[in-house]
C-alpha cells in the first residue's frame, strides 16, 4: 500500500488580495537572481513574479545594505563573430534595443542608465 502526500502551502493574502512572498521566500528568490544570468524581466516571467515587485525587492534589499557593490546592469554575453542581425540587448524596465555597431555603444549605455534610475533600482 503506497501513500502519496501532497506538500501544501498557504499563501497569506494583504487586504487587496495580493499574494504576501514570506521574507525568506523573497531572499531566497534574490539570491537565486544574483546567482543566474537572467535579465529582472526574464526572472520575474520564469518565477510567475511582477516585474515591478521583483526589482522592488531589489531596491529594498540595496537600500538595507548601501555598503555591497552595486549590481551591474549589463551581463556577460557571447556573440557570433558574424551575427548578421546585431545584438539584441535588454535595459532596465523591459527595454529591448538593438545593438548593429559599435559607435551604438554609448548612446545604449547612457539610455541604460537613464532607465536603471527611472527604475528605482
Amino acid at each position: 500500500m503506497t501513500s502519496t502526500h501532497a506538500v501544501t502551502k498557504i499563501l497569506k493574502t494583504d487586504t487587496q488580495g495580493r499574494i504576501r512572498t514570506p521574507a525568506q521566500d523573497r531572499e531566497a528568490l534574490l539570491a537565486l537572481y544574483d546567482q543566474g544570468a537572467m535579465s529582472g524581466a526574464a526572472f520575474a516571467r520564469t518565477y510567475g513574479l511582477r516585474y515591478s515587485t521583483f526589482m522592488g525587492w531589489i531596491r529594498k534589499r540595496r537600500l538595507r545594505s548601501p555598503a555591497d557593490p552595486p549590481v551591474s546592469l549589463f551581463r556577460e554575453v557571447v556573440v557570433a563573430p558574424s551575427s548578421p542581425t546585431g545584438l539584441m540587448v535588454e535595459l532596465p524596465l523591459g527595454v529591448r534595443v538593438r545593438l548593429e555597431h559599435a559607435d551604438q555603444i554609448p548612446v545604449i549605455a547612457a539610455l541604460s542608465r537613464q532607465l536603471h534610475e527611472a527604475s528605482g533600482c
